[in-house]
């Protein structure tokens, strides 16, 4: 029997996820949630994040993915849907809709991408993150549309220091 609770206050959940060198807990911050004992999925919705560490997920809502086959609640996917952003120590991307795999430590974000990294710029429309080599590659989704890049060099940076 499927259970749903719906919680309209408030509501942090604190789950942990195991990572291939360490665990770290994954907090879910939002404005309701709604819980899916039967499949193990968490609905966060309205202003959604999660955060592990030094990384932060939000958007409009987030699906929580936990291992069935494990009862220690490890976080394996957590799926983003509109006004994405995905926050790193070094890098802000944003999107329409993600992906992030917990299990691979990579992320894919879509649609009206934007990845920004020391004041460098790439616009695209699919992105994929590789968080454990720190190798980003964005692309258009047609053959006809291109990615944009703008680089900025350091010395525009210390010349207005």
């Amino acid at each position: 029997m499927k259970k749903k609770f719906l919680f309209s206050i408030l509501f942090s959940m604190l789950i942990y996820s195991i990572e291939a060198n360490e665990s770290l807990p994954v907090d879910v911050v939002s404005d309701s949630m709604q819980w899916d004992d039967e499949n193990r999925i968490a609905f966060a919705i309205g202003n959604a994040e999660a955060i592990q560490g030094e990384k932060k997920l939000s958007a409009d809502k987030l699906i929580v993915h936990l291992d069935k086959k494990k009862s220690n609640n490890e976080v394996i996917l957590i799926e983003a849907i509109g006004n994405v952003i995905f926050e790193t120590k070094e890098e802000i991307a944003s999107g329409e809709k993600a992906k992030y795999d917990l299990v691979e430590n990579n992320i894919i974000i879509q649609d009206n991408v934007k990845l920004e990294k020391n004041d460098n710029i790439m616009v695209g429309q699919l992105l994929e993150m590789d968080l454990e080599t720190g190798v980003s590659e964005i692309k258009s989704k047609e053959e006809n549309d291109r990615v944009k890049a703008r680089f900025s060099s350091n010395k525009e940076i210390k010349d207005n220091e």
